[in-house]
């Protein structure tokens, strides 16, 4: 008994010491969520017994934080690469008995002979054998540390050299070696194996260690059977970074700065390639989910997954990619998935894809109280959601918000800060959530098994809302660590008798795909009649290991409850049976929906007290433009209040061809409002620099014109503050106009004189005085194009004269087929393979200018990655090149 009260106050004061110091390193706010509080009073549920895999652009074993664990294992346990980016064909070469050297021979039939390394003799009867490959410098020409070795070169070719018995039996007997200072000899190289085996890595010689930056880390995988050597690194930086949120452990070698769950392991999952610019590539998503679910059956490990990657969709949750993510999460109902919710807020119907899958964690971001306070000087009273943070609208998304701005761990190439934003810093926030969740469990029974659909439950209902937000901006909320604990372990407790994890919800939707989402979602000047009804379809979704008889003897019971006055439920309760699909009626109360604005209902479905799912409902009632008011608006002495947007969902009246925006500070008032974000009618973002007042600056006012990107239906104009704890004035104004142009350009040409005539027409009807000019912008390059089977990259040469000093891209797909990818990226290079451009597509539409650098030859490379391989597919883009 003695024993038991010390141990537990060595205990209590180690806790004591460990929040201190958490508590200390706001730039990775560990308060927020309560993790300090929740590590100190348990601090062995720190993420042990869990893995947490990175699915991003590698991860970086050697940097401070991601070396070791709290109880000194190694926090880097496997890495593999899925984008081709580090692939190294192999050749078979023979050893010359008399010279005693490896020898091959070149394209004029030149020997070149290499120094073996040294290796034991192979037994009797037993041959070994020498593959050769070369790991080609040049391509990291655009990333941010071109030169490997530091010797003014980068076009330099390592040799790489692999060896094995002939009667080897797998990869695991195999042996790499690396010429990493191009001697042509192996003999000096130390042996590597795949790194999960001995977690062996290598970096290249430099010449000057003392002054010279060792960039990269590398780590390899020998895939004989495919004459193959993966080399892993990161040259993207965004994964190493991912990591140390997650699971950092003294991160930067200073104690008590760590990640969210620091005792968990790490995979590196390898998806974006670096040397396209970062883009995932065919089936790479694909088939690192898939190695991820045998990783957690193979080891018998709880896996957590983090995806800090995504892009915007136009058929939110029936996307390819969105497809595969549901179908692999229902056939692994003890994997964990957390993915941004993506970085184009504050508008509505923003979430992309994967984040619209509906069995994943989607994150938000928001901003510490704490970090801001010590990074950036704000005086805030509570975390506040960021601008950027995607938001829903069709889709009942994100699930939470978490910290989306902090310092974490980086490869030491990079020399741009480690203080990141966005929600890929969110992401991983809430997969160190999970990964303490699941932990805390196992330290409580070593043999539970922790379903995922439990997991997330757990956030949810843990959740705060925060003020001033709506369920389409935060989800259920901010989650609270401590709080999730207890609800996790009650719904561990009922897990061997609940046979669901989870439900498929659908309902009428005008602008989800097909006219059906997730969530009912109203934008415009009609919604259902209270006689009409909004009907939810609600289907249970089964796990994997329920068998047919459990499934036909399921029921359950749900009462509802709408929290918002507007949206009445008329039943009290519905109950699900067997496999069958139950509906849910709502009605809308047209009295209380007269006034613009955004409307927000969330009806909620309860079992056994605790709330199973819900029901978002969304009604948008914009400002309405007519002839009257000369098709004008003005809000004069608004304000707005740190990043909380005030939204403006403006109607384009019929026969509108422009809208002209125009912010401005009330007269004598200071101001930094902002309104750097519009949003059309699906939620594409158009987003732009300078839309921003600085009264002290000089800039009292800002304007913002729309004419060819102007489409019927009701656009989003948000209104913010520049910093989370400012409120300032404005006041903005509105206009539409009624010009159209017949045709719009002029594309024919009479040598080099352009030749044509357009037609100006005004379609509202009251006069308009007005001018006109034009210029000649250049010649195009059309192109009806398609990715073809396997072929996923187009690529188009240029030749310039003194003439052109720009290069203006517009490449487009339907949203069908750009529901087909993962990823498209573009570069631009010049005939050195130097980019010029390098993005990738936010959306189904790029448009960028580029300046040739004086460049005359240039190429233009296109590069789809697509969520499945399908040989016959066609798949169209159209390019147009000015």
């Amino acid at each position: 008994m003695r024993w038991s009260v010390l141990l537990f106050a060595v205990g209590t004061v180690a806790a004591v010491v460990c929040a201190q110091e958490l508590s200390g390193w706001t730039q990775l706010s560990l308060s927020t969520c309560r993790v300090d509080e929740f590590l100190a009073a348990n601090p062995e549920s720190d993420g042990r017994g869990v893995v947490i895999a990175v699915l991003d652009t590698g991860v970086d074993p050697s940097i401070p934080g991601l070396t070791r664990t709290p109880d000194n294992a190694v926090k880097v346990i496997d890495i593999q690469d899925f984008t081709g980016d580090g692939d190294v064909a192999l050749h078979r070469i023979r050893l010359d008995e008399q010279t005693g050297k490896l020898v091959e021979f070149n394209e004029e039939g030149e020997p070149i002979e290499y120094e073996p390394p040294s290796v034991p003799a192979a037994p009797a009867g037993v041959e070994r054998l020498w593959w050769l490959g070369m790991f080609d410098e040049a391509k990291f020409i655009n990333s941010g540390q071109p030169d490997l070795n530091d010797n003014d070169t980068k076009d330099d070719k390592f040799p790489v050299l692999v060896t094995a018995l002939s009667n080897a039996c797998c990869n695991e007997h195999a042996v790499a070696f690396i010429d990493t200072d191009l001697d042509r000899s192996f003999a000096d190289e130390k042996p590597l194996q795949d790194y999960k085996l001995n977690y062996d890595t290598f970096t290249f010689h430099r010449a000057k260690p003392e002054k010279q930056m060792v960039p990269f880390t590398f780590s390899l995988n020998i895939f004989l059977d495919k004459e193959r050597v993966v080399i892993c690194f990161d040259n993207g930086a965004h994964g190493t970074h991912v990591a140390g949120i997650a699971a950092g452990y003294q991160i930067n070698n200073q104690p008590g700065f760590n990640g969210v769950a620091p005792g968990a392991k790490i995979i590196s999952l390898k998806i974006g390639n670096g040397s396209l610019g970062g883009v995932s590539t065919t089936e790479s998503m694909k088939k690192a989910f898939e190695y991820a679910a045998r990783y957690a059956r193979e080891h018998n490990v709880p896996v957590v997954c983090n995806m800090s990657y995504g892009v915007e969709s136009e058929i939110e949750g029936f996307s390819d990619i969105d497809k595969v993510v549901d179908k692999w999460l229902r056939a692994n109902p003890y994997v964990l998935f957390c993915t941004s919710a993506g970085n184009s807020g504050p508008g509505i119907s923003t979430v992309g894809t994967p984040a619209a899958a509906s069995d994943c964690i989607a994150v938000g971001a928001l901003m510490a109280a704490d970090t801001g306070r010590d990074v950036a000087g704000y005086n805030m009273s509570g975390p506040a959601i960021t601008v950027f943070s995607s938001r829903g609208g069709e889709l009942d998304k994100p699930d939470v918000v978490a910290p989306g701005w902090s310092t974490s761990t980086v490869p030491r190439y990079n020399q741009t800060g480690d203080f990141w934003a966005g929600t890929s810093m969110a992401s991983p926030y809430a997969a160190g959530l999970c990964a303490t969740l699941i932990s805390h469990e196992l330290q409580r029974d070593p043999q539970a098994r922790v379903r995922a659909a439990d997991v997330r439950r757990a956030l949810w209902l843990s959740a705060t809302p925060l003020p001033g937000a709506t369920p389409l901006d935060q989800g259920f909320g901010l989650p609270d660590l401590p709080k999730a604990a207890e609800i996790l372990a009650r719904l561990v407790r009922q897990a061997p008798d609940d046979p669901l994890i989870g439900y498929d919800i659908s309902t009428s939707s005008p602008f989800g795909y097909q006219g059906k989402s997730r969530a009912a979602y109203w934008r415009g000047t009609w919604f259902p009649p209270e006689q009409d009804r909004q009907v939810f379809t609600i289907k249970p979704v089964f796990s994997p290991l329920v068998d047919a008889e459990e499934r036909t003897a399921f029921s359950r019971k749900f009462e509802l409850r709408s929290k918002a006055k507007w949206c009445r439920v008329p039943q009290e309760t519905f109950y699900l049976r067997g496999e069958q699909a139950a509906r849910v009626y709502v009605e809308y109360d047209a009295e209380e929906l007269k006034q613009p604005g955004l409307n927000v209902a969330e009806v909620e479905a309860v079992s056994d007290g605790l709330v199973a799912f819900r029901l978002l409902n969304t009604v948008v009632v914009p400002y309405r433009f007519s002839a009257d008011e000369n098709y004008i608006k003005t809000f004069e002495n608004q304000s707005v209040k740190g990043w909380n947007p005030q939204r403006y969902f403006l109607e384009v009246p019929p026969g509108a061809s422009g809208m002209h925006l125009r912010l401005s500070a009330p007269e004598g008032k200071v101001s930094r409002a902002s309104f750097d974000r519009v949003y059309d009618p699906r939620g594409r973002e158009f987003r732009a620099r300078g839309r921003q007042l600085d009264t002290e600056a000089g800039t009292r006012e800002a304007e913002w014109s729309f004419t060819d990107e102007l489409t019927p239906g009701v656009w989003e104009v948000d209104v913010h503050a520049d910093r989370p704890d400012r409120e300032w004035p404005y006041n903005l104004g509105v206009r539409f106009f009624g010009l159209h142009a017949n045709p719009p350009r002029i594309t024919e040409a009479d040598k080099s004189r352009p030749k044509g005539q357009i037609t100006v027409t005004n379609l509202f009807t009251r006069p308009l005085a007005t001018t006109a000019d034009g210029q000649i912008e250049g010649w195009r390059l059309h192109k009806d194009a398609e990715f073809e089977g396997r072929h996923d990259e187009l690529t188009y040469d240029l030749t310039l004269d003194e003439r052109f000093n720009r290069v203006r891209l517009r490449l487009e797909m339907t949203p069908e087929n750009y529901a087909r990818t993962t990823d498209i990226g573009v570069m631009v290079k010049d005939r050195d393979g130097e980019a010029l451009y390098q993005a990738a597509f936010d959306s189904r539409i790029l448009e960028a200018t580029v300046s040739t650098k004086g460049n005359k030859s240039l190429q233009v490379v296109i590069t789809a990655g697509f969520a499945v391989v399908e040989e016959k597919r066609k798949t169209a883009i159209t390019v147009d090149i000015d």
